[in-house]
């Protein structure tokens, strides 16, 4: 503990005092140190994101020579997984219920009388015809960007225009530009582009 709080100092002092040069931490904590539980603490996953990220274009490779298994996890999403508080498998209590319910017979109902078969209901629905067959779509990427940036955002996909670049849209909202990133990262892995937030929707 008395580590982990002088770490915690040390990194805190480190940024408030220098410009924020995230890449060099995650070096020093992925790389140096080997750190393989990565735990952010705050309302949401914005550094998780960038460090999955990083993860993902510089580390693979590395972490699969060496049989590395990271996980970045979230306080505000991932309370189980930090805390090892993993629910039991086996539940003994619908067990000790299941006898009683073996036991006891359940009550034989009475044979319903016979009912008229819908005659008109069947006959109008078929003379309504098959419906026409509708082609399957595939959907585009753009619109899997709109519908992210959208909920994101907080609004409508209508108001989103595609004109514009990510950078534009959140209004200068970093932390919400590196949550964006991070969730277009999860969705299209290696094929999003370098500096994706500077390009306008449709180019993306």
């Amino acid at each position: 503990q008395k580590l982990g709080y002088i770490a915690l100092v040390e990194l805190l002092t480190y940024q408030f005092a220098s410009p924020v040069r995230w890449i060099e931490t995650q070096d020093q904590l992925f790389k140096n140190f080997g750190v393989e539980r990565l735990i952010e603490i705050g309302p949401s996953p914005t550094l998780c994101g960038m460090a999955d990220r990083t993860l993902k274009f510089k580390y693979e490779a590395y972490d699969d020579a060496l049989t590395f298994q990271r996980a970045n996890l979230c306080y505000s999403k991932n309370e189980k997984e930090i805390y090892y508080a993993f629910e039991s498998e086996v539940e003994e209590a619908p067990k000790a219920e299941a006898p009683k319910a073996a036991a006891t017979p359940a009550p034989v109902a009475a044979a319903p009388a016979p009912v008229a078969a819908p005659v008109l209901a069947v006959a109008a629905a078929a003379s309504a015809g098959p419906a026409a067959s509708v082609p399957d779509a595939p959907v585009t990427a753009l619109e899997v960007l709109h519908i992210i940036i959208a909920q994101k955002l907080k609004k409508k996909v209508t108001d989103i225009p595609t004109s514009k670049a990510i950078k534009d849209l959140v209004g200068g909202k970093s932390t919400l530009q590196n949550e964006i990133l991070g969730d277009l990262q999860k969705e299209f892995g290696n094929a999003v582009p370098e500096k994706p937030e500077e390009t306008p929707l449709t180019e993306l």
